[in-house]
């Protein structure tokens, strides 16, 4: 069966509602689960990074989108992996600091 793109802000594939990664500029995706303590430890210091950097920030939940997190070779988290223009240009795994995920997007 040929699958049909859908413009906008979702796709769907098979009827799952897939989140779109932005695919200009810089941004930071970060890999994590409700049930993570090590993923909700990093909130904080998310907050601070979306307050003082001008990098868009996506939050991708492994259980809700799969997909995405095959695509990236996602096996651990938490896990920030920074993209230019769509392209992984940089990847930490494990509670970061402010100043890690900071440099990540440099």
């Amino acid at each position: 069966m040929k699958m049909k793109k859908i413009k906008g802000l979702d796709q769907k594939i098979n009827n799952l509602k897939i989140m779109e990664i932005q695919q200009k500029g810089i941004v930071l995706l970060q890999f994590s689960a409700d049930w993570c303590g090590p993923c909700r430890s990093m909130e904080p210091t998310v907050e601070q990074f979306k307050e003082k950097s001008k990098v868009t920030f996506q939050k991708v939940n492994v259980d809700t989108e799969n997909i995405i997190a095959q695509k990236y070779g996602v096996r651990s988290i938490p896990c920030f992996i920074a993209l230019k223009d769509g392209e992984p240009t940089g990847r930490k795994l494990g509670v970061q600091s402010l100043d890690q995920l900071l440099e990540l997007v440099k």
